[in-house]
């Protein structure tokens, strides 16, 4: 019998694309700021900026990067949504959380 491969679909690629460019800016950008105390630039870093340019696509990408390894992708996430359901006066782990529920609620985790 012979095997035939289908192509994937554009979709599928483009999103598999997506998913390999996020997880390798995300690595650099871990690595970059590994011992870097000031929040101002790990923020400004060049991955995390390209991160946020890659636009609410990215926005599933980021939320289960923050639920299996909580980072500071807040600022990430508030820039891309237009929004933000954690409050100034939640600690870190009150703020994942906020995070993550909103992606919840909005269907994308």
């Amino acid at each position: 019998m012979t095997r035939v491969d289908y192509p994937q679909s554009d979709s599928l690629t483009k999103e598999a694309d997506l998913e390999k460019t996020f997880l390798e800016l995300a690595e650099q950008w871990r690595y970059d700021t590994e011992t870097v105390s000031s929040p101002t630039k790990m923020l400004k870093h060049p991955a995390y900026q390209k991160i946020i340019g890659m636009g609410s696509p990215a926005l599933p990408l980021i939320l289960r990067e923050l639920q299996r390894e909580p980072d500071y992708w807040f600022m990430a996430l508030a820039a891309i949504a237009g929004e933000t359901p954690a409050s100034r006066e939640d600690n870190f782990k009150q703020a994942v959380e906020a995070w993550l529920q909103w992606g919840r609620d909005k269907g994308l985790i």
